[in-house]
């Protein structure tokens, strides 16, 4: 199985589900991650995965050219605009838009930047898990 998860930037949403899919996932299953466009992985974004043992040590912000997407058993977007402007896939049922709010779009005390990073974090896991207990 193989599987990429897509945001916007790269930059959280579809980092935390590639960092996710790597510690749920089975062993023999491939997981990428990529974006409309690019943007370094957010430091809050490391710190969130890390307080709940997820490392994210090789990933780097990858843009959606550089992968063949039908070479994909699924293709999961998780934002808005990454649904909306997708290229066609030669069988649009390996598609699934799963939207998630951006953590990188909060604002407020760092408390509440923090539970937003929580908030999105545990949402993506629930969408990883699904995906793996499904196959």
């Amino acid at each position: 199985m193989k599987v990429l998860f897509m945001c916007t930037a790269n930059a959280c949403r579809s980092q935390m589900a590639e960092a996710w899919a790597r510690h749920l996932f089975p062993a023999d299953w491939t997981v990428a991650s990529a974006g409309l466009i690019t943007h370094p992985i957010h430091a809050r974004t490391r710190a969130i995965m890390a307080e709940v043992g997820v490392g994210m040590d090789g990933q780097h912000s990858k843009a959606i050219d550089v992968h063949d997407l039908d070479a994909f058993d699924l293709v999961v977007t998780l934002s808005d605009e990454a649904g909306r402007f997708l290229p066609p896939l030669a069988d649009p049922t390996r598609h699934r838009h799963l939207p998630v709010s951006d953590p990188m779009a909060a604002r407020g005390t760092p408390e509440q930047i923090r539970a937003a990073y929580r908030a999105g974090r545990d949402a993506i896991r629930a969408i990883v898990q699904d995906i793996a207990n499904a196959r």
